[in-house]
């Protein structure tokens, strides 16, 4: 399935980012096995097509995905920043925020220490640095979420253990 380079139906942003929000994939494909356990084989295509053709959104809601592709995970970008990622549980001052997702439901399984790192390394450090993020803008889905029985990303994500990780990602001086 061939995805239009214009994705018409996604509301541009001129606002500057403020915010990253950390997903897994529970809050948008709970219902779908591909998303429940990352594997070493890329899920975002097929993800993209369910969420064409059920959702009828052109590309995935998050702007960054992390995923095991063969031995190591790789880092994916799925929505340009120029367009927002609308979530209807998140209100409206967290609508100029960055959304990145690691594979997985993290209710069932614990994400990979290296999948920490990765998503530090190639997302998280350059937007913070880029957009002058501060650690204390970063907030998991189910913390900013409107709905209280959300549990996105699952309780098996350690948010500690994660900002330990690309802590000293954003301290290195270029």
């Amino acid at each position: 399935m061939i995805v239009p380079y214009k994705p018409v139906y996604f509301k541009k942003t001129t606002r500057k980012f403020n915010y990253i929000i950390i997903h897994d994939l529970s809050c948008r494909f709970s219902n779908l096995d591909i998303a429940k356990v990352d594997t070493r084989k890329s899920s975002s295509t097929h993800l993209r097509s369910y969420n064409w053709i059920f959702n009828d959104e052109f590309d995935l809601p998050y702007h960054f995905l992390c995923e095991r592709i063969d031995l190591d995970f790789e880092t994916i970008m799925c929505t340009p920043f120029c367009y927002k990622c609308i979530y209807d549980d998140i209100p409206s001052e967290y609508e100029a925020s960055i959304h990145i997702a690691i594979a997985g439901n993290f209710s069932i399984i614990q994400p990979d220490q290296r999948a920490y790192k990765q998503i530090g390394y190639r997302a998280m450090a350059s937007i913070m640095r880029w957009f002058s993020i501060p650690f204390g803008h970063i907030f998991l889905h189910h913390e900013v979420s409107t709905n209280k029985d959300l549990k996105c990303p699952g309780e098996f994500f350690n948010k500690s253990k994660f900002m330990a990780d690309i802590k000293p990602m954003i301290l290195i001086k270029s």
